[in-house]
């Protein structure tokens, strides 16, 4: 039971850096992005290559990271309850 308990913490650090992570990378391709598009470079280069890419980044990065935020606010909750669970058991 001790290893479970040891194995929450981690799973919400997982959780946390990767919702974070792909947000802020989605974050970075859309100012990346808006400084290319405002710097003058054609909106036929962003159907090839690596600008490609960085168009596509944002979406499903974005999306990812907030169904892993949501996760994450799900996984606190259950743990708080169960540590609340235990409090009232103890009395």
């Amino acid at each position: 039971m001790e290893q479970a308990d040891r194995g929450a913490p981690r799973a919400q650090r997982v959780l946390a850096t990767l919702a974070f992570t792909l947000i802020g990378l989605s974050a970075v391709s859309v100012v990346a992005l808006l400084v290319l598009q405002l710097a003058g470079v054609p909106s036929s280069a962003f159907s090839s290559g690596g600008l490609l890419v960085l168009a596509l980044v944002p979406l499903p990065g974005l999306t990812i990271g907030l169904l892993l935020v949501i996760a994450l606010v799900v996984v606190l909750a259950i743990r708080r309850a169960r540590e609340q669970r235990v409090q009232r058991s103890r009395r």
